[in-house]
């Protein structure tokens, strides 16, 4: 009847154009999972309003380790780098040590939100989260079948109903910790 959750392309196009008015210029967008689509059209989105340069990477999201050398490795051979998005919170958590060991000031932001981001975000180590409101998808999507079971009601007109992208910035990430930390965001 409708999809309920986040164009993948609109949320990359809201974190390149974040970044651009943060000044950042050369990104490495890190891919944690090979073949997947939805990945790819996030970077792809940053490339489209970010204005400067993107550089694809593809790491495992099985071997965080050997994740977090690979981001450090890149970042210590192109210094121009200013800013690191991971389409993953459990990638984000490598990312940001993988910029201290390689002594970058790289930016770093992130797809998905879970408390520690939350956390990352309100002590300054992370720029921003983009929230898709996972717990929003489910609820909606179990309203509306009720409400087409008992009213034939449809919703969305035929057409998405985004629950993202929602900026999870400093601004707001301490009222939100609490609520990503009780699964509710």
């Amino acid at each position: 009847m409708t999809h309920i959750g986040s164009d993948e392309t609109i949320a990359g196009r809201a974190v390149g154009t974040q970044l651009k008015t943060d000044g950042v210029k050369n990104v490495l967008c890190v891919i944690q999972e090979a073949g997947n689509v939805g990945l790819e059209q996030r970077c792809a989105g940053v490339k489209e309003t970010l204005g400067g340069t993107v550089t694809n990477i593809q790491v495992d999201n099985n071997n965080l380790q050997t994740a977090q050398s690979i981001i450090a490795a890149k970042l210590q051979s192109n210094k121009s780098i200013d800013g690191v998005v991971t389409l993953g919170a459990q990638v984000a958590a490598k990312a940001e040590t993988a910029i201290s060991t390689a002594g970058s000031s790289a930016k770093l932001v992130t797809f998905d939100l879970n408390a520690t981001v939350a956390k990352d975000i309100t002590a300054g180590k992370m720029l921003f989260a983009v929230d898709q409101q996972p717990y929003l998808q489910g609820y909606l999507a179990v309203t509306m079948l009720t409400q087409y079971k008992s009213n034939l009601n449809v919703l969305g007109g035929g057409q998405p109903v985004l629950t993202g992208p929602n900026l999870i910035t400093k601004d707001n990430a301490a009222a939100i910790l609490p609520l990503a930390a009780g699964g509710t965001r």
